[in-house]
């Protein structure tokens, strides 16, 4: 899903038993304002932990044990879920995909060059500065004969082309996984082109792609903007073996409603030479439905979280009561914990102090952080509906004895469409990614700004 104003679209819609009543594309527009204070520290706090988030092509933090604030990617392109790879050096992964020249934003010409080629995962270092690496699927398509090209062809008029890296996960090997929402950019039905890939450690150089479509599209085994992979995928998680669970926000026939896809990591290959042209074979992928999304619960999922509170995992959706609820590691629902109100389909984008959950993320104490993308719709019904304008928020949820959730409150504020949530924990397991020098609060961008492109 594209933030950049092209199309960065994500998915709502309203069913009436278990019929599709109406639906609607969430086309939404960048830019925002900041929130928070500027942080004088210059490595991450020994107490507490940090969370991270995405938003006007930058990587934000907040850190609990002082309350701070600041950028730790300035502006540039991050795109996505923000995922560390855990292997002692605090480098980390988020999806990236460029400003367009129009928008006159600072992640952008002329001050920061667009990255070759312009879609993938980008690797950072610890301090936030781009180690120079990105991760991509080599192609035939390239912007100069110069730059390294990708397999997804680019749309005339329009440097990215029909591709967006959302979510990503990190395995005990530290081999990188991303998906992508294809062309999933505003068109429904939602069409069934998005992928998994999966980029080899220590080199990242290698892709593999292990589930996508299969059928019609582009460059051939990898039928980029085909059909028969996966429908609009969204923030995934990692469980204690391995496994990825991976929300998408349609049906395998881009219907709805979505569901959460658990796929089997020893199912997957090892090494580079085990994924012939770069397409693992798709008989040898073992995956399941973990949880069913349905018209009442959870119609829309669109990000899981690892609880280490109970072993157990949070999954959010755009819409719908509750809009984040628990699951075993079985995929059944935990009775005991209450899951988090949300927006029914009536109140959906008419209430001014109501939220959507996006991606999210969970402490070591239980507190629950998501972003809200918080959709209006503007008139009647549900086509003219979409994130507001720097009105995107990230919120946190403690939880009583008896685990029911607090009200939302609000940490952060000013965003146009934040994606994601992640949170490090400072010490032998973890290094958490932090500024070298003191940073600003997440940049703003005025409203002339958030209108361009």
């Amino acid at each position: 899903m594209r933030r950049h104003r092209v199309a960065r679209s994500i998915v709502a819609g309203a069913f009436l038993a278990s019929a599709v009543a109406a639906w609607a594309m969430l086309v939404a527009p960048a830019g925002g304002s900041p929130s928070g204070t500027n942080s004088s520290a210059v490595r991450a706090p020994k107490t507490g932990y940090v969370v991270y988030w995405d938003q006007d092509e930058e990587e934000d933090y907040y850190a609990s044990a002082t309350n701070a604030q600041g950028q730790l990617v300035t502006p540039w392109d991050p795109n996505g879920q923000m995922c560390l790879l855990n292997d002692g050096t605090g480098r980390f992964v988020v999806g990236y995909d460029p400003t367009q020249p129009s928008q006159h934003n600072p992640g952008g010409p002329p001050h920061r060059p667009y990255k070759q080629p312009p879609i993938g995962e980008e690797l950072i270092a610890r301090s936030g500065v781009w180690t120079g690496k990105n991760l991509y699927v080599p192609g035939p398509y390239k912007m100069t004969s110069k730059d390294p090209g990708e397999d997804s062809p680019p749309v005339r008029g329009v440097y990215n082309g029909q591709s967006t890296y959302t979510g990503c996960a990190v395995d005990a090997q530290h081999n990188v996984f991303a998906d992508d929402i294809g062309t999933a950019q505003g068109a429904f039905p939602i069409p069934t082109d998005g992928r998994l890939v999966e980029w080899f450690a220590p080199s990242y150089t290698q892709s593999c792609i292990l589930y996508g479509p299969t059928t019609g599209g582009v460059d051939g085994d990898h039928h980029v903007d085909g059909s028969g992979g996966l429908s609009q995928p969204g923030m995934m998680a990692t469980m204690p073996n391995d496994n990825l669970l991976l929300p998408q926000a349609g049906s395998a026939s881009g219907g709805f409603p979505g569901s959460v896809v658990e796929f089997d990591h020893s199912s997957f290959p090892r090494r580079a030479s085990q994924c012939p042209h770069g397409v693992y074979p798709r008989s040898q992928v073992r995956d399941s439905v973990f949880v069913q999304g349905t018209g009442d619960t959870l119609p829309v999922p669109s990000g899981v979280a690892n609880d280490p509170t109970c072993g157990c995992y949070a999954v959010s959706s755009l819409f719908g009561n509750p809009s984040i609820a628990w699951f075993n590691s079985h995929g059944q629902p935990v009775t005991n914990r209450p899951g988090v109100p949300g927006e029914t389909l009536d109140q959906f984008g008419q209430d001014p102090s109501g939220y959507n959950p996006f991606g999210m993320a969970i402490a070591p104490d239980g507190t629950l952080y998501f972003v809200d993308i918080h959709i209006t719709c503007a008139g009647a019904g549900l086509g003219n509906c979409g994130p507001q304008d720097m009105q995107g928020r990230v919120a946190r949820v403690t939880f009583g004895n008896n685990h029911e959730p607090s009200a939302p409150q609000v940490i952060a504020t000013g965003f146009a469409f934040p994606t994601s949530a992640t949170i490090c924990v400072e010490g032998a397991h973890q290094v958490c990614p932090f500024p070298t020098h003191r940073t600003p609060a997440p940049s703003p961008e005025t409203p002339a700004e958030a209108g361009k492109g």
